[in-house]
């Protein structure tokens, strides 16, 4: 089980009302999927993992800004009034919870050139395994690129596309040489990803009446 998983079933059934362990010099690692779990529950976690900062739509209305901005206040003040009085001197310089978040992460886990090394290892070592969901492998390969961009190192479409299908097994390699001919605007994950669960799902149904033809033989 993973560890976000672990911390709602350890959260599941309590109340919301911030009953977490504040935030020490030694429980960094609990502490943040613990706070994970606890702006999910209020709606704020998409602040801290979206690429850019989330701003309202023009046709918004006053409430749906206002609760736009109370979001984002109280992104901050959770996780402001969840770490111990020795710690909060670190994030009193500002009020935005992704960067007081980025603030913690960077001094809890001060990024080397050897961790990313190791990162791009991990990624570029990611290949698909005979008999494997398509969808369970993008995710492996999406959850690499992840730990890399938290890591401040981003990926370009063109490197996760590559190697989203660059491992394949025969059956996908009709569809694997059409991306290749894809324009480059076009070579994005989303859309490749896309094509390939499709892709993967054709192969199933043929199969399916492959095994009904051969039943009836």
């Amino acid at each position: 089980m993973n560890s976000v998983a672990s911390t709602l079933n350890r959260v599941t059934g309590m109340k919301f009302n911030n009953q977490i362990s504040v935030l020490t010099p030694n429980n960094w690692n609990t502490w943040k999927h613990d706070m994970q779990v606890l702006l999910m529950h209020y709606g704020c976690w998409q602040f801290i993992i979206q690429t850019k900062p989330e701003q309202p739509d023009e046709e918004a209305t006053y409430k749906e800004k206002l609760d736009l901005q109370l979001r984002k206040d109280r992104c901050y003040t959770l996780i402001y009034t969840n770490i111990s009085s020795d710690l909060k001197n670190l994030i009193t310089e500002t009020t935005d919870g992704v960067a007081a978040w980025k603030i913690l992460k960077d001094h809890f886990e001060p990024v080397t050139k050897a961790r990313v090394i190791q990162l791009l290892d991990q990624f570029f070592g990611t290949k698909y395994q005979p008999g494997e969901d398509v969808g369970i492998f993008i995710s492996r390969v999406k959850t690499a690129a992840t730990r890399l961009q938290e890591a401040g190192h981003k990926l370009d479409d063109l490197y996760i596309g590559f190697q989203l299908i660059r491992w394949l097994p025969q059956e996908f390699q009709s569809t694997v040489q059409q991306i290749y001919r894809w324009k480059e605007e076009d070579f994005r994950v989303v859309k490749i990803e896309a094509e390939l669960i499709l892709e993967a799902n054709r192969l199933q149904l043929m199969k399916k009446i492959w095994r009904k033809r051969r039943m009836l033989t």
